[in-house]
């Protein structure tokens, strides 16, 4: 029994030298396939685990489009040339109501038909601001006061050599021209009367019963520049769109919708709507410039996709990139005597962009005063579809109703990355127009480590993310060692041997 026990545990060493040196092997290997991968993650034996983890904090916007990763112009977002609230749209008038196109007048003359017979006639005022009255011609009434109005009544029949010294009472009915509409997401949508001079934006929320879905961000009202109060700091003129706002204008807190971030070598750019880029140095040649600035290719015409241009237009050959305006005024087609015109943005008109989260939350610098002729607009809710494809814990489709949801986001709701995931490797399909879409490639890690900016999903986008040939091994290796509780460390079963010196 002595040699038998002798013999046993000599095997058994042998057996747990063999293990060790398999071990080793597997150890080799995994360090092998990560110097293949490059070390493209942080965690080269697990690159699913993706996040910043550091104590200093970070701010960055999150992208509206995909613009600044593949060049692609998508359409522009709605009410792009919306301005903040400005401090004269707090501004209330005391001024009398001015008569206006459509009010209905009702005008009481003394002694007309009469001595001490009261004539009571109901008018409405014509499309040329007039109004008619018996036995003499019309009288102009739009843009007068009530008071106004009845000295021109009387001034008329004294010029006709009717009644010397009448008495005349006029008194606005109905005043279409003190109203304002409101449409979209609210209960009670259509035109309200605007029923004093300070008639606020809370106000007309009020009048419409609020509005019908949960998260909206913007409300939008579209003014006319002649509704507007004048201001002293302007000369008695109305600002004109895109003029920058007085002092006195609240800033708003929520960022525009217009930014973008471009970034270049060793640079961030983050770029405003309508104004010049903000250029923050990072890492790198610390230059301080600005990165030149290039023309857009024509609209439906051309898109560059992995460094080529690529015609979508029909076109045959895509032109030089240095004169692509050039190349596409050539290649269009003979109008043939017809010419179509795009049509101009409106330039009596602006467009106020009011943060309504904000306004409701008690924010009065965005409670306005409604003007007459405003239009309301409550955009409804974001109402679609995204998809979740490739390697994360639960593909499948996900619903982007009545929120903003961005890719980080989405990852976090397919139970994030699955254990083949190569984050580096990850696309985003996304609809353009209604016939064409777009591939972009993205890079998950740097996005969950801060080096560049999240962007929002839209309706019908498809997130794929992808793996490469050396992901299954890693996940084999990764999965071979197991630690216990303690002090405790395990080999996964393919790698044992059993009695018989067999691999299992």
């Amino acid at each position: 029994m002595r040699w038998a026990e002798i013999a046993f545990n000599g095997f058994n060493w042998i057996k747990s030298h063999r293990i060790a040196r398999l071990g080793a092997s597997a150890v080799a290997f995994s360090i092998a396939l990560a110097a293949l991968t490059g070390c493209e993650s942080k965690g080269w034996l697990d690159p699913t685990q993706v996040g910043r983890w550091r104590q200093e904090a970070l701010l960055l916007p999150i992208l509206p489009d995909l613009m600044n990763y593949s060049g692609v112009d998508e359409p522009e977002p709605s009410f792009l040339n919306a301005t903040d609230v400005r401090q004269m749209d707090l501004q209330v008038e005391g001024s009398d109501y001015r008569i206006g196109k459509g009010d209905l007048i009702s005008v009481s003359i003394t002694d007309l038909a009469g001595p001490g017979i009261e004539t009571v006639k109901t008018a409405r005022v014509s499309e040329t601001g007039q109004i008619s009255l018996p036995l003499v011609e019309t009288v102009p009434a739009e843009g007068r006061t009530e008071a106004e109005l009845e000295k021109a009544i009387v001034g008329k029949y004294k010029d006709a050599n009717i009644i010397q010294n009448a008495q005349v009472s006029a008194t606005v009915s109905e005043a279409r021209a003190r109203t304002f509409s409101i449409i979209g997401s609210v209960q009670s949508p259509g035109q309200y009367a605007i029923l004093q001079s300070d008639f606020r934006m809370l106000d007309a929320l009020v009048v419409s019963r609020d509005v019908t879905v949960p998260n909206v961000e913007w409300v939008y009202v579209i003014r006319r520049l002649d509704s507007e109060p004048k201001s002293a700091a302007t000369g008695g003129k109305t600002t004109q769109p895109g003029a920058p706002a007085d002092d006195l204008a609240p800033r708003s807190e929520a960022p525009s919708r217009g930014m973008r971030v471009a970034r270049t070598p060793g640079r961030l750019v983050l770029l405003q709507a309508g104004g010049d880029p903000d250029v923050a140095p990072a890492s790198g040649n610390g230059t301080g410039q600005t990165p030149p600035t290039t023309a857009p290719a024509p609209e439906g015409r051309f898109i560059t996709v992995e460094g080529q241009t690529i015609a979508v237009g029909g076109d045959e050959a895509a032109p030089d990139e240095t004169d692509m305006t050039a190349a596409a005024a050539t290649t269009a087609p003979a109008t043939q005597g017809f010419e179509f015109n795009e049509p101009k943005t409106p330039t009596d008109t602006r467009i106020i962009r009011i943060p309504l989260t904000a306004l409701k939350n008690g924010d009065l610098r965005y409670n306005i005063v409604v003007r007459p002729k405003d239009l309301i607009v409550v955009p409804p809710p974001i109402i679609g579809e995204y998809y979740m494809a490739g390697n994360v814990g639960s593909p499948g489709v996900y619903s982007l109703s009545n929120r903003r949801i961005t890719l980080k986001q989405a990852i976090v709701s397919a139970r994030m990355l699955g254990p083949l995931a190569i984050p580096q490797r990850t696309e985003i399909i996304r609809r353009i127009g209604t016939d064409k879409e777009v591939f972009v490639r993205v890079d998950l890690e740097k996005i969950w480590d801060g080096k560049q900016p999240d962007l929002f999903l839209k309706p019908d986008d498809i997130v794929n993310v992808g793996t490469n040939m050396f992901a299954p091994f890693i996940a084999a290796v990764r999965g071979a060692f197991r630690f216990t509780y303690g002090f405790g460390f395990l080999y996964d079963r393919n790698f044992a041997y059993d009695r018989n010196g067999n691999l299992l």
